[in-house]
């Protein structure tokens, strides 16, 4: 199931992004620091007394030019109440009410999202008397705290996990494939999902999404049921350049998150860039199934030579996330896009692909007594024993005597070959290593 996302809005310089580093950084509010997830961008997996969450800070990306402050808050506002489950309204306690404040209240009040009103740097009792103020926006009860120095903040994510148990799953009564189509704009994304929808007259369309402005679709293939998630919102109409990348983490994020094969789509004559690699990354730190489509491969010059030379190329900008597979197409001339479906099924499959424990020791067993664990500190490293665990994704377990000693490059090398036995191409496969025996003794 998703998890619940939770954005931080506000004014500049009320404290958002310590809000979120204090959040993030909390010993009980944790944080699963995933592989590619890293704060500088701005969004991290948190968790406090069991309910886990997405937060998400806004901060930094408003400009400061007034003239172009108020297009900037209310695109902000905008997004975080079509994407987010939970919105902080950061306010300052030392400053009081001010005009932008008034002028977020205002959108929020409009608009049906669960709102936290939290009044930050309340650094002492001394404080205490300025909350009153804040009642006036005509929100919920403030919520008084210091980010600065952890005042309050357990009570304050106690009152947000009891909001966030209150937020609907979403997707649950689609019984086929949800596929998210992902990519910068104008590599056809639209054209792609429009091109499908066309062709498939038995189709059900306009179909309301989880978010304000999107439109989901539902298509039949092959007597297969998907969903294919709109993300049309991805084009940058954010006016103000800042705006730009939360727009795109948000919105992408959310579309990630929300299905279980992403396809990802290139414009092959731009080729593979570093935001396109980061994406990528996200869709794999969210355990996603993932096909890429490398699109307007009619209006490249080909040779005989020319699919080996992109491939290779591609390949190498892809580095670790070389499993995932790839497929040439032109939505313009309608070239393969079929193929490509059938591309998304084969990674469905690969996902939910269970192997036998005894396969997995008979096949690992040789492979690791000839190719031995680097020996850290003089201490010998024993793999003993792996099995696959049950999960939404490939999972395994090694159970060996010194787990937090693997080297980085041996764990490359076990998942190399584990992919090369047993295949999951365009999937996440996670390797845990474990201090235990297969008897479950220390």
């Amino acid at each position: 199931m998703s998890e619940p996302i939770v954005a931080i809005i506000g004014r500049p310089n009320v404290g958002k992004s310590t809000l979120f580093n204090r959040m993030i950084g909390s010993r009980q509010a944790i944080v699963d620091d995933k592989p590619g997830v890293t704060r500088d961008r701005n969004y991290g997996h948190v968790e406090w007394t069991g309910q886990q969450f997405v937060l998400i800070d806004t901060g930094g990306y408003l400009p400061a030019s007034t003239e172009q402050m108020d297009i900037a808050i209310k695109e902000q506002v905008d997004l975080a109440v079509d994407e987010a489950d939970i919105l902080l309204f950061v306010v300052d306690a030392q400053t009081g009410i001010t005009e932008i404040d008034e002028q977020i209240a205002s959108m929020l009040r409009k608009s049906e999202s669960k709102v936290l009103v939290v009044v930050n740097k309340v650094d002492d009792q001394r404080n205490d008397p300025y909350v009153g103020e804040f009642y006036n926006l005509g929100l919920e009860e403030p919520i008084p705290i210091s980010a600065m120095k952890g005042r309050s903040i357990g009570d304050f994510l106690d009152t947000l996990a009891s909001a966030i148990k209150t937020v609907p799953a979403r997707d649950q009564d689609f019984d086929g494939i949800k596929i998210a189509v992902v990519g910068k704009e104008n590599v056809g994304k639209s054209s792609l999902v429009n091109t499908l929808l066309e062709q498939n007259r038995s189709i059900v369309t306009n179909i309301p999404g989880t978010t304000r402005d999107s439109i989901d679709s539902e298509l039949n293939y092959q007597n297969k049921k998907y969903l294919l998630i709109d993300t049309a919102g991805l084009k940058k109409k954010a006016k103000v350049k800042e705006n730009i990348l939360f727009y795109s983490n948000l919105r992408t994020f959310r579309s990630i998150q929300r299905a279980d094969v992403v396809v990802y789509m290139v414009d092959i004559n731009e080729g593979l860039s570093r935001q396109d690699v980061y994406l990528l990354n996200e869709a794999t730190n969210q355990r996603k199934g993932i096909v890429l489509l490398l699109n307007k491969w009619d209006l490249i010059e080909k040779d005989h030579k020319t699919i080996n030379e992109y491939t290779l190329d591609i390949r190498e900008r892809l580095g670790v996330l070389r499993f995932i597979p790839m497929m040439f197409v032109s939505v313009h001339n309608k070239q393969r896009l079929y193929k490509a479906l059938d591309l998304v099924n084969t990674v469905m499959e690969e996902m939910t692909k269970r192997i036998q424990t005894s396969e997995l020791n008979n096949f690992f067993g040789p492979l690791i007594h000839e190719t031995t664990p680097p020996a850290v500190k003089g201490k010998e490293i024993k793999i003993n024993y792996i099995t696959q665990l049950h999960a939404n994704f490939p999972l395994f377990a090694f159970y060996c005597n010194h787990p937090n000693l693997i080297t980085e490059n041996y764990k490359r090398f076990l998942e190399n070959k584990l992919r090369e036995q047993f295949g999951f191409s365009g999937v996440p496969v996670i390797l845990s290593y474990r201090n235990k025996n297969k008897d479950g003794s220390k």
